[in-house]
């Protein structure tokens, strides 16, 4: 494994620890929230949005941490296909929901918003501070020297 990869395998796990204290609080004060705004509904709104945020934020993470070593077309065609796979789970769950009292939709957004917020800040926080380094040891796209 090269340093790149190796940099990068760091950052990615860095951001799941941090996405997992993220979801952990967001369970806790988001139901607690939604529970004082709705009662039960709005205790399950928070929940499935937690429920929602988890599945996106650690599966892109971790398509993103398994395919840290791969050629870019190769990691570019996971995150895009896993997006469309999550981009249709989100949608099956929206129309089995649709019309039901059981949650409060003002919680659910609220709560997804808060965590996509939040992960987007936690994200480029690490990317920002991780040290990646953008040399290789050659291969098709190095340069070649004299």
């Amino acid at each position: 494994m090269d340093d790149t990869t190796r940099a990068t395998r760091t950052m990615y796990q860095r951001i799941i620890r941090q996405l997992g204290v993220l979801l952990a609080a967001l369970v806790v004060l988001g139901a607690a929230a939604g529970y004082l705004v709705a009662g039960a509904p709005g205790l399950w709104g928070a929940l499935m949005a937690v429920a929602i945020a988890a599945f996106f934020m650690l599966t892109t993470v971790a398509t993103m941490l398994a395919t840290a070593a791969q050629p870019l077309p190769i990691a570019s065609a996971a995150f895009v296909g896993g997006w469309l796979v999550k981009v249709l789970v989100l949608l099956g769950v929206l129309v089995a929901v649709r019309g039901r009292d059981f949650y409060h939709p003002l919680v659910f957004f609220v709560v997804l918003a808060v965590a996509i917020v939040g992960a987007t800040v936690l994200e480029m926080r690490a990317v920002g501070r991780a040290r990646v380094p953008n040399t290789g040891s050659g291969g098709p796209d190095a340069a070649v020297t004299p």
